[in-house]
Protein backbone atom coordinates (compact mmCIF):
# COMPACT_ATOMS: atom_id res chain seq x y z
CA UNK A 1 0.00 0.00 0.00
CA UNK A 2 1.50 3.33 -1.01
CA UNK A 3 2.21 5.97 1.60
CA UNK A 4 0.15 8.51 -0.36
CA UNK A 5 -3.05 6.51 0.17
CA UNK A 6 -2.39 6.30 3.90
CA UNK A 7 -1.73 10.03 4.02
CA UNK A 8 -4.98 10.70 2.19
CA UNK A 9 -7.10 8.55 4.49
CA UNK A 10 -7.52 11.45 6.94
CA UNK A 11 -6.18 14.99 6.89
CA UNK A 12 -3.30 15.09 9.35
CA UNK A 13 -2.02 18.33 10.81
CA UNK A 14 1.57 19.17 9.94
CA UNK A 15 2.85 19.25 13.51
CA UNK A 16 0.50 17.43 15.90
CA UNK A 17 1.95 17.70 19.39
CA UNK A 18 2.29 14.33 21.11
CA UNK A 19 1.28 13.79 24.75
CA UNK A 20 3.62 15.04 27.43
CA UNK A 21 7.17 13.84 26.87
CA UNK A 22 7.08 12.11 30.30
CA UNK A 23 3.77 10.43 29.50
CA UNK A 24 3.73 7.38 27.18
CA UNK A 25 1.28 7.22 24.28
CA UNK A 26 -1.31 4.63 25.38
CA UNK A 27 -2.96 2.64 22.58
CA UNK A 28 -5.37 -0.34 22.76
CA UNK A 29 -5.68 -2.97 20.01
CA UNK A 30 -9.22 -4.26 19.36
CA UNK A 31 -10.54 -6.62 16.71
CA UNK A 32 -11.92 -9.98 15.67
CA UNK A 33 -9.78 -13.10 15.97
CA UNK A 34 -7.42 -13.42 13.01
CA UNK A 35 -7.29 -9.75 12.00
CA UNK A 36 -3.67 -9.26 13.04
CA UNK A 37 -3.95 -7.33 16.30
CA UNK A 38 -0.84 -8.89 17.85
CA UNK A 39 1.10 -8.69 14.57
CA UNK A 40 0.25 -5.01 14.30
CA UNK A 41 1.45 -4.46 17.87
CA UNK A 42 4.77 -6.09 16.99
CA UNK A 43 5.05 -3.95 13.85
CA UNK A 44 4.45 -0.76 15.83
CA UNK A 45 6.96 -1.62 18.56
CA UNK A 46 9.46 -3.03 16.07
CA UNK A 47 9.91 -6.23 18.06
CA UNK A 48 8.20 -9.54 18.88
CA UNK A 49 6.38 -8.26 21.96
CA UNK A 50 3.12 -10.18 21.49
CA UNK A 51 2.65 -13.89 20.78
CA UNK A 52 1.57 -14.54 17.18
CA UNK A 53 0.32 -17.87 15.82
CA UNK A 54 -1.90 -19.19 13.03
CA UNK A 55 -4.90 -20.59 14.88
CA UNK A 56 -8.71 -20.76 14.46
CA UNK A 57 -9.00 -19.60 18.08
CA UNK A 58 -7.74 -16.40 19.62
CA UNK A 59 -4.14 -16.80 20.79
CA UNK A 60 -4.61 -13.86 23.17
CA UNK A 61 -6.96 -14.78 26.03
CA UNK A 62 -5.97 -12.02 28.45
CA UNK A 63 -5.16 -8.35 28.04
CA UNK A 64 -1.42 -7.89 27.74
CA UNK A 65 0.55 -4.66 27.98
CA UNK A 66 3.91 -4.08 26.29
CA UNK A 67 5.97 -0.91 26.07
CA UNK A 68 8.67 0.29 23.73
CA UNK A 69 10.34 3.32 22.23
CA UNK A 70 9.35 4.35 18.70
CA UNK A 71 11.06 7.31 17.05
CA UNK A 72 12.29 8.41 20.46
CA UNK A 73 8.81 8.21 22.02
CA UNK A 74 7.52 5.91 24.73
CA UNK A 75 4.60 3.78 23.50
CA UNK A 76 2.39 1.58 25.69
CA UNK A 77 0.32 -0.99 23.74
CA UNK A 78 -2.43 -3.16 25.22
CA UNK A 79 -3.44 -6.24 23.22
CA UNK A 80 -6.90 -7.68 23.93
CA UNK A 81 -8.58 -11.07 23.30
CA UNK A 82 -10.10 -11.41 19.84
CA UNK A 83 -13.85 -11.26 19.45
CA UNK A 84 -15.42 -14.62 18.50
CA UNK A 85 -13.51 -17.89 18.05
CA UNK A 86 -12.24 -17.57 21.61
CA UNK A 87 -12.37 -19.88 24.64
CA UNK A 88 -14.02 -17.13 26.70
CA UNK A 89 -17.75 -16.74 27.21
CA UNK A 90 -19.32 -13.42 26.11
CA UNK A 91 -19.43 -12.29 29.75
CA UNK A 92 -15.80 -13.27 30.39
CA UNK A 93 -14.72 -11.61 27.14
CA UNK A 94 -16.47 -8.36 28.03
CA UNK A 95 -14.91 -8.31 31.49
CA UNK A 96 -11.42 -9.12 30.14
CA UNK A 97 -11.56 -6.52 27.35
CA UNK A 98 -12.72 -4.03 29.96
CA UNK A 99 -9.36 -4.50 31.68
CA UNK A 100 -7.69 -2.61 28.83
CA UNK A 101 -9.07 0.61 30.30
CA UNK A 102 -7.66 -0.31 33.72
CA UNK A 103 -4.28 -1.37 32.30
CA UNK A 104 -3.96 1.91 30.37
CA UNK A 105 -5.02 4.03 33.35
CA UNK A 106 -5.97 6.87 33.31
CA UNK A 107 -7.18 5.64 29.90
CA UNK A 108 -6.07 4.99 26.32
CA UNK A 109 -5.30 7.85 23.97
CA UNK A 110 -6.54 5.77 21.02
CA UNK A 111 -8.16 2.49 20.00
CA UNK A 112 -6.86 0.69 16.91
CA UNK A 113 -9.68 -1.44 15.50
CA UNK A 114 -8.10 -4.04 13.21
CA UNK A 115 -9.89 -5.29 10.09
CA UNK A 116 -8.70 -7.28 7.10
CA UNK A 117 -9.38 -5.87 3.63
CA UNK A 118 -11.49 -8.80 2.46
CA UNK A 119 -15.15 -9.77 2.47
CA UNK A 120 -17.21 -7.81 5.03
CA UNK A 121 -18.97 -10.69 6.84
CA UNK A 122 -21.55 -10.82 9.61
CA UNK A 123 -18.75 -11.34 12.13
CA UNK A 124 -17.17 -8.04 11.09
CA UNK A 125 -20.56 -6.35 11.47
CA UNK A 126 -21.02 -7.90 14.92
CA UNK A 127 -17.49 -6.87 15.93
CA UNK A 128 -18.10 -3.22 15.09
CA UNK A 129 -21.48 -3.25 16.86
CA UNK A 130 -19.88 -4.93 19.88
CA UNK A 131 -17.21 -2.20 20.08
CA UNK A 132 -19.75 0.61 19.80
CA UNK A 133 -22.00 -1.00 22.42
CA UNK A 134 -19.17 -1.85 24.85
CA UNK A 135 -17.28 1.43 24.79
CA UNK A 136 -20.18 3.75 23.98
CA UNK A 137 -20.61 6.54 21.42
CA UNK A 138 -17.73 8.54 22.93
CA UNK A 139 -15.26 5.86 21.80
CA UNK A 140 -15.48 6.91 18.13
CA UNK A 141 -13.53 10.08 19.03
CA UNK A 142 -10.54 7.85 19.82
CA UNK A 143 -10.72 5.17 17.09
CA UNK A 144 -8.47 4.60 14.11
CA UNK A 145 -9.57 1.74 11.83
CA UNK A 146 -6.41 -0.21 11.00
CA UNK A 147 -6.62 -2.40 7.89
CA UNK A 148 -4.02 -5.14 8.22
CA UNK A 149 -2.53 -7.34 5.50
CA UNK A 150 -2.66 -4.45 3.04
CA UNK A 151 -0.91 -6.65 0.44
CA UNK A 152 -4.23 -8.50 0.01
CA UNK A 153 -5.64 -5.46 -1.77
CA UNK A 154 -3.36 -6.41 -4.68
CA UNK A 155 -3.10 -2.87 -5.94
CA UNK A 156 -6.74 -1.92 -5.34
CA UNK A 157 -7.22 1.54 -3.87
CA UNK A 158 -8.43 1.38 -0.26
CA UNK A 159 -11.07 4.03 -1.04
CA UNK A 160 -12.54 1.80 -3.74
CA UNK A 161 -12.61 -1.10 -1.26
CA UNK A 162 -14.47 0.97 1.34
CA UNK A 163 -17.09 2.11 -1.16
CA UNK A 164 -18.06 -1.52 -1.78
CA UNK A 165 -19.72 -1.66 1.66
CA UNK A 166 -21.98 1.13 2.91
CA UNK A 167 -21.91 -0.27 6.46
CA UNK A 168 -18.12 -0.36 6.63
CA UNK A 169 -17.78 3.08 5.07
CA UNK A 170 -20.29 4.50 7.56
CA UNK A 171 -18.36 3.06 10.51
CA UNK A 172 -15.01 4.32 9.22
CA UNK A 173 -16.43 7.79 8.61
CA UNK A 174 -17.78 7.86 12.17
CA UNK A 175 -14.28 7.28 13.58
CA UNK A 176 -12.45 10.55 14.17
CA UNK A 177 -9.07 8.94 13.49
CA UNK A 178 -10.08 7.74 10.04
CA UNK A 179 -8.28 4.69 8.69
CA UNK A 180 -4.80 3.45 8.01
CA UNK A 181 -3.37 0.51 6.06
CA UNK A 182 -0.66 -1.81 7.40
CA UNK A 183 1.29 -4.43 5.53
CA UNK A 184 2.38 -6.68 8.43
CA UNK A 185 4.47 -8.79 6.05
CA UNK A 186 6.56 -5.79 4.97
CA UNK A 187 10.23 -6.74 5.26
CA UNK A 188 11.75 -3.45 4.12
CA UNK A 189 12.74 -1.63 7.31
CA UNK A 190 12.33 1.84 5.80
CA UNK A 191 8.82 1.09 4.50
CA UNK A 192 7.89 -0.53 7.82
CA UNK A 193 9.08 2.50 9.79
CA UNK A 194 7.23 4.85 7.43
CA UNK A 195 3.85 3.13 7.85
CA UNK A 196 4.26 3.17 11.66
CA UNK A 197 5.23 6.86 11.64
CA UNK A 198 2.16 7.76 9.56
CA UNK A 199 -0.08 5.79 11.92
CA UNK A 200 1.32 7.55 14.99
CA UNK A 201 0.73 10.92 13.28
CA UNK A 202 -2.97 10.04 13.09
CA UNK A 203 -2.98 9.01 16.74
CA UNK A 204 -1.31 12.32 17.61
CA UNK A 205 -4.04 14.15 15.74
CA UNK A 206 -6.69 12.31 17.78
CA UNK A 207 -4.93 13.38 20.98
CA UNK A 208 -4.72 16.98 19.76
CA UNK A 209 -8.39 17.03 18.66
CA UNK A 210 -9.39 15.73 22.10
CA UNK A 211 -7.41 18.45 23.86
CA UNK A 212 -4.73 16.03 25.02
CA UNK A 213 -7.31 13.92 26.83
CA UNK A 214 -7.98 10.20 26.68
CA UNK A 215 -10.84 7.72 26.84
CA UNK A 216 -11.48 7.52 30.58
CA UNK A 217 -12.82 5.03 33.09
CA UNK A 218 -15.84 7.28 33.53
CA UNK A 219 -16.69 6.96 29.83
CA UNK A 220 -16.43 3.19 30.03
CA UNK A 221 -18.54 3.10 33.20
CA UNK A 222 -21.20 5.19 31.47
CA UNK A 223 -21.31 2.86 28.46
CA UNK A 224 -21.24 -0.21 30.66
CA UNK A 225 -24.04 1.25 32.80
CA UNK A 226 -26.28 1.64 29.73
CA UNK A 227 -25.69 -2.01 28.79
CA UNK A 228 -26.30 -3.22 32.34
CA UNK A 229 -29.55 -1.27 32.63
CA UNK A 230 -30.79 -2.81 29.38
CA UNK A 231 -29.84 -6.29 30.58
CA UNK A 232 -31.46 -5.70 33.96
CA UNK A 233 -34.73 -4.76 32.30
CA UNK A 234 -34.67 -8.02 30.34
CA UNK A 235 -33.62 -10.18 33.32
CA UNK A 236 -35.76 -8.44 35.95
CA UNK A 237 -38.44 -11.13 35.90
CA UNK A 238 -35.82 -13.85 36.47
CA UNK A 239 -34.32 -12.06 39.45
CA UNK A 240 -30.81 -12.24 38.03
CA UNK A 241 -28.16 -9.64 38.73
CA UNK A 242 -25.79 -8.22 36.13
CA UNK A 243 -22.26 -7.59 37.34
CA UNK A 244 -20.17 -4.67 36.15
CA UNK A 245 -17.38 -5.72 33.74
CA UNK A 246 -15.23 -2.84 35.00
CA UNK A 247 -15.64 -3.99 38.62
CA UNK A 248 -14.69 -7.50 37.57
CA UNK A 249 -11.67 -6.10 35.72
CA UNK A 250 -10.59 -3.99 38.70
CA UNK A 251 -11.12 -6.98 41.00
CA UNK A 252 -8.84 -9.06 38.78
CA UNK A 253 -6.18 -6.33 38.96
CA UNK A 254 -6.39 -6.15 42.77
CA UNK A 255 -6.44 -9.93 43.29
CA UNK A 256 -3.60 -10.55 40.85
CA UNK A 257 -0.82 -11.34 43.40
CA UNK A 258 -3.10 -13.59 45.48
CA UNK A 259 -4.37 -15.45 42.41
CA UNK A 260 -0.80 -15.88 41.17
CA UNK A 261 0.24 -17.33 44.55
CA UNK A 262 -2.67 -19.81 44.50
CA UNK A 263 -1.87 -20.76 40.93
CA UNK A 264 1.76 -21.50 41.82
CA UNK A 265 0.70 -23.57 44.86
CA UNK A 266 -1.76 -25.55 42.73
CA UNK A 267 0.89 -26.20 40.09
CA UNK A 268 3.37 -27.36 42.77
CA UNK A 269 0.75 -29.69 44.28
CA UNK A 270 -0.04 -31.21 40.90
CA UNK A 271 3.66 -31.63 40.13
CA UNK A 272 4.26 -33.47 43.43
CA UNK A 273 1.24 -35.73 42.85
CA UNK A 274 2.46 -36.54 39.34
CA UNK A 275 5.95 -37.42 40.61
CA UNK A 276 4.48 -39.64 43.36
CA UNK A 277 2.28 -41.40 40.79
CA UNK A 278 5.25 -42.05 38.51
CA UNK A 279 7.30 -43.47 41.42
CA UNK A 280 4.44 -45.79 42.35
CA UNK A 281 4.13 -46.97 38.76
CA UNK A 282 7.87 -47.68 38.49
CA UNK A 283 7.76 -49.69 41.72
CA UNK A 284 4.75 -51.64 40.46
CA UNK A 285 6.41 -52.65 37.19
CA UNK A 286 9.62 -53.71 38.96
CA UNK A 287 7.71 -55.83 41.45
CA UNK A 288 5.46 -57.28 38.75
CA UNK A 289 8.42 -58.35 36.60
CA UNK A 290 10.08 -59.98 39.61
CA UNK A 291 6.85 -61.71 40.68
CA UNK A 292 6.13 -63.06 37.19
CA UNK A 293 9.62 -64.53 36.99
CA UNK A 294 9.38 -66.04 40.46
CA UNK A 295 5.93 -67.50 39.80
CA UNK A 296 6.99 -68.99 36.48
CA UNK A 297 10.08 -70.56 38.11
CA UNK A 298 8.02 -72.04 40.92
CA UNK A 299 5.46 -73.41 38.48
CA UNK A 300 8.21 -75.05 36.46
CA UNK A 301 9.67 -76.61 39.62
CA UNK A 302 12.94 -74.69 39.33
CA UNK A 303 12.31 -72.96 42.67
CA UNK A 304 10.33 -74.21 45.63
CA UNK A 305 7.37 -72.20 46.91
CA UNK A 306 8.21 -69.89 49.78
CA UNK A 307 6.68 -71.43 52.91
CA UNK A 308 7.86 -68.66 55.13
CA UNK A 309 10.62 -70.79 56.73
CA UNK A 310 13.31 -68.41 55.58
CA UNK A 311 15.43 -71.13 53.94
CA UNK A 312 17.67 -69.82 51.19
CA UNK A 313 17.53 -71.64 47.86
CA UNK A 314 20.96 -72.78 46.73
CA UNK A 315 21.95 -71.15 43.45
CA UNK A 316 23.63 -74.34 42.14
CA UNK A 317 20.44 -76.38 42.48
CA UNK A 318 18.40 -73.71 40.70
CA UNK A 319 20.82 -73.69 37.78
CA UNK A 320 20.78 -77.49 37.57
CA UNK A 321 16.96 -77.62 37.50
CA UNK A 322 16.81 -74.89 34.86
CA UNK A 323 19.29 -76.77 32.66
CA UNK A 324 17.33 -80.01 33.03
CA UNK A 325 14.07 -78.25 32.11
CA UNK A 326 15.67 -76.67 29.04
CA UNK A 327 16.92 -80.09 27.87
CA UNK A 328 13.52 -81.79 28.18
CA UNK A 329 10.51 -81.19 25.88
CA UNK A 330 7.94 -78.74 27.28
CA UNK A 331 4.57 -80.43 27.84
CA UNK A 332 1.21 -78.72 28.00
CA UNK A 333 0.98 -79.60 31.66
CA UNK A 334 4.35 -78.04 32.54
CA UNK A 335 3.57 -74.97 30.41
CA UNK A 336 0.28 -74.54 32.28
CA UNK A 337 2.16 -74.71 35.58
CA UNK A 338 4.58 -72.02 34.40
CA UNK A 339 1.73 -69.70 33.32
CA UNK A 340 -0.28 -70.48 36.44
CA UNK A 341 2.65 -69.64 38.70
CA UNK A 342 3.27 -66.37 36.89
CA UNK A 343 -0.41 -65.40 37.07
CA UNK A 344 -0.59 -66.28 40.78
CA UNK A 345 2.39 -64.17 41.78
CA UNK A 346 1.49 -61.36 39.36
CA UNK A 347 -2.01 -61.22 40.83
CA UNK A 348 -0.56 -60.61 44.28
CA UNK A 349 1.36 -57.58 42.99
CA UNK A 350 -1.69 -56.25 41.16
CA UNK A 351 -3.76 -56.49 44.34
CA UNK A 352 -1.03 -54.82 46.37
CA UNK A 353 -0.83 -51.83 43.99
CA UNK A 354 -4.52 -51.61 43.10
CA UNK A 355 -4.86 -48.10 44.55
CA UNK A 356 -2.20 -46.80 42.15
CA UNK A 357 -4.53 -47.49 39.21
CA UNK A 358 -7.80 -46.53 40.88
CA UNK A 359 -6.81 -42.84 41.20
Amino acid sequence: MSSSENAASREVCEESPPPSEAEPLRVVLLGRTGTGRSSSGNTILGKSAFWVDISPCSVTTQCKRQTGTVNGRSISLIDTPGFFNTHLSPEELMAEVGRCVVLSSPGPHAFLVTLRPDRFTQEERDTLEWIKATFGPEATRYIVVLFTWGDQLQGKCIKDFLEESDELLEFVNSCHGGYHVFDNSEQDKTECTQQVTQLLEKVDKIVADNGGGCYSNDMFKEAEKAIREAQERILAEKGQKVESPLKEAEGKEEQGPELERRRREEEERRREEEEARKRAERLFWCELATALGKGAAEGAGIMGKDKGKGKAVKKVKVVEKAAALAASPLSIKSAAKVVGGAVREGGKVLYKHRKTFLH
